[in-house]
């Protein structure tokens, strides 16, 4: 017990969500947000996301450079920059591993919910209750009940897969992993 005080505390990296009803308002999100701060490394889970969103910074004359993919990253390449997430990966192990040793307290994710994994948790009647309720498709919806709806939802899917398949986006991951 008394050996436990000075073992190292794990740290807590809080995601936070900020979600739009479309795929075209988190976009438009992300290019203001490159904008206004030069600082931000925009990360992408999938090859179809970094490629999507390097098209549609290339389209508002914005460095395409700034959209990295997971699989081409390393810590050293955060060190000058705030990460932000255009996506979560459906298991939200995979997103504590890659981030545990980062020395960040809280991570911004962007999501839409007429993605795919969305959509495998009921996105759509989601976004019908949004529109009645008045939401403008570019408001974002923040709200740690949201954050943690996802990664319950994350938490639910990891115990359906019992050997992981990689994929190029989130849908083929979907089709790949739960059928």
């Amino acid at each position: 017990m008394l050996f436990s005080l000075f073992q190292k505390k794990k740290t807590v990296i809080i995601f936070t969500d900020k979600t739009y009803i479309s795929s075209a308002a988190r976009k438009n999100a992300c290019v203001a947000l490159a904008r206004e701060n030069e600082n931000i490394l925009f990360i992408a889970w999938f090859a179809q996301t970094a490629k999507e969103f390097r098209e549609t910074f290339t389209h508002n004359q914005l460095p395409e450079n700034r959209i990295i993919e997971v699989r081409n990253l390393h810590s050293a390449k955060i060190n000058n920059y705030t990460p932000v997430f255009l996506e979560h990966f459906p298991l939200c192990a995979k997103e504590e591993e890659l981030v545990k040793n980062w020395d960040v307290k809280k991570l911004d994710v962007y999501n839409s919910l007429d993605e795919p994994l969305f959509k495998y948790f009921g996105g759509d009647k989601i976004i019908a209750l949004m529109k009645q309720m008045g939401i403008k498709e570019e408001e974002v919806i923040e709200h740690s009940l949201i954050s943690k709806s996802i990664r319950n939802g994350q938490e639910n899917l990891a115990k359906k897969i019992n050997f992981e398949q990689s994929a190029s986006s989130q849908k083929e991951w979907i089709e790949k992993n739960i059928g």
